[in-house]
């Protein structure tokens, strides 16, 4: 608390150690979690994000199935390998089925969200929702 006027301050959120992920940090304000671990063999670190105190195995069984479905998410999503005709000319090699996960979350409705890594220096992002199932819900390009 401030002594000059009572009112409690605000708690720095802290990384803390966790078996499943390294480290993460509760976000109480959203009551989730974040981390940058690998996932399902993975051989990189990957920001995850779900809701709750701390990751749980289901959360985690939950990511490696969807990294297991990715390929057939990204099929059914019809999203293109490039956003746009300049950027495919500048980056003709990008796959998106070759592409690193960037961002795995699992959502407050149990919804799924999805960015894959593309060229930072150029402000893209393939970006993909899916429903509990894997369905595909919307697949974009965002800046």
């Amino acid at each position: 608390m401030n002594e000059q006027n009572q009112v409690p301050q605000a708690k720095e959120p802290e990384w803390i150690n966790h078996p499943l992920v390294g480290q993460y940090m509760y976000r109480a304000k959203h009551n989730d979690w974040v981390a940058k671990a690998p996932v399902h063999g993975v051989d990189y670190s990957v920001s995850l994000n779900a809701m709750g105190i701390e990751p749980t195995q289901a959360q985690m069984d939950t990511f490696a199935e969807l990294i297991v479905r990715l390929p057939e998410i990204i099929s059914a999503s019809n999203l293109p390998d490039a956003p746009t005709d300049e950027w495919r000319k500048k980056h003709p090699e990008y796959r998106l089925l070759n592409a690193k996960f960037q961002y795995l979350s699992i959502r407050e409705d149990g919804n799924f969200l999805i960015y894959l890594h593309a060229f930072p220096e150029d402000e893209w992002s393939p970006s993909i929702e899916t429903s509990p199932d894997f369905t595909v819900i919307e697949a974009e390009w965002i800046v």
